[in-house]
């Protein structure tokens, strides 16, 4: 430990795998007990050793001089010094690996924390489960980077001769970059999971005593409007819980079998839901549908929600009427389906298009309806990329600058 000469504990390379799965030596970084304390509990059932814990950024480096941990945990928010300048010079001074734990967990922090390099991303409350993946994570992206300095630290010399070598080193810097944005996709949908999962908790919770009284009060009056309301109360209270339900099932994984199903049915179905929004809105809705299309092996619930979320979003940019149109496509040599959906409405801004499927955002504002969180074209995005499917949209899509068309392709065997 002492020696100067030494390796640092915690670095392995590629040709060593076993080291993977061992023990290792952490340091816990937060400055309120009680999120320390929880993660010490765990380190310790996970058969970690836990070295010592810091409250400030200040402590933090030089305990890291001091021990030399494998890994730090540490949260971004403490005094003294912040969480991510600390990062900074722990990743980039020291060359240890940082795994962050905090209860942020919004694009700008996740962004700014893997730029700072940070090894891995959780969120608060950590589960076991996941805070074991992101310490193997981290060790092994430490052995990555170690090869990757190992092999740019023989290009170098060489490139000061060979000016084609400089291509290499291009294509080094683009996979960290590609390897950073896969850790903050990573990041993101853990979130999501875990606020799929704390949302529909709590949304159980609430409706669970207003089914009860409901039903209670069903049963004590008897005439037929205040039963009529009470039943009225339960069936929509049983699907605010079905949808809730069916969020966290888009953020974790398809468990219910897979079954064959009429995708044009479906169209057909959905848009019927929505005749009298049409018909209110003054919107011309048609669909053109292949029947040559076969029945689809898949999830129908879930396809059905692509379409509900899809005519949702589209139903709100045409609040002044216009046309909404559904296509589907057989493709018999892909063994797949094309399906479009295309509204005459505002349209998405160019600037706003990339970010259209990221958990949460929107592009919505004070002034429109606050009919959504963002949450509609990423539920659409997992559904379809579950089923092997792509999805793309297109805006605008006439000559005025104004529609939106969402294109998707789908396997008939997802």
């Amino acid at each position: 430990m002492n020696s100067t000469t030494s390796p640092k504990p915690g670095f392995y390379t590629r040709s060593d795998p076993a080291r993977l799965k061992r023990s290792w030596r952490i340091l816990i970084a937060d400055d309120e007990a009680l999120p320390a304390e929880l993660l010490r509990r765990m380190l310790i059932r996970l058969g970690h050793t836990v070295v010592a814990s810091a409250q400030n950024g200040v402590a933090v480096l030089d305990l890291t001089r001091e021990l030399l941990p494998d890994i730090v945990l540490m949260d971004l928010r403490m005094p003294v010094m912040d969480g991510w300048t600390a990062l900074a010079q722990l990743t980039h001074e020291l060359r240890t690996p940082v795994v962050v734990v905090s209860a942020l967990d919004d694009h700008e922090s996740l962004v700014q924390a893997v730029s700072a390099g940070a090894t891995a991303f959780l969120t608060k409350p950590v589960r076991e489960s996941e805070l074991e993946r992101a310490l193997e994570l981290a060790m092994a992206r430490v052995a990555d980077l170690q090869e990757i300095r190992k092999g740019r630290g023989q290009a170098e010399p060489r490139a000061q001769e060979e000016s084609s070598r400089s291509a290499e080193l291009n294509q080094v810097v683009q996979a960290l970059h590609e390897t950073q944005q896969q850790l903050i996709i990573a990041a993101q949908r853990a979130a999501v999971a875990s606020f799929a999962q704390e949302l529909t908790h709590e949304i159980n919770n609430a409706l669970t005593p207003i089914i009860a009284n409901a039903q209670m009060i069903a049963l004590a009056e008897r005439d037929s409007e205040s039963q009529a309301r009470a039943k009225q109360i339960i069936e929509q209270a049983r699907r605010i819980a079905g949808w809730t339900a069916s969020f966290r099932q888009v953020a974790a994984d398809y468990t219910h079998e897979k079954i064959e199903f009429s995708f044009n049915g479906i169209v057909r179905d959905t848009f019927a839901l929505f005749a009298d929004h049409f018909q209110r809105l003054n919107i011309h809705a048609t669909y053109i549908l292949d029947e040559r299309l076969p029945l689809m092996h898949g999830y129908p619930d879930q396809i059905q929600k692509v379409w509900l979320n899809l005519i949702q979003n589209a139903v709100e940019a045409l609040r002044v009427g216009g046309t909404l149109q559904a296509t589907s496509h057989y493709l018999p040599n892909e063994r797949a389906v094309l399906a479009t959906l295309t509204d005459s409405g505002a349209g998405i801004a160019r600037e706003h298009l990339p970010q259209v499927f990221a958990p949460g955002y929107t592009t919505k504002t004070m002034d429109a309806q606050p009919s959504g969180f963002g949450w509609g074209l990423f539920t659409v995005h997992e559904i379809i990329q579950a089923h092997g499917g792509t999805v793309e949209i297109t805006s605008p899509v006439n000559e005025h600058g104004h529609g939106t068309r969402v294109r998707f392709v789908l396997p008939l065997k997802g």
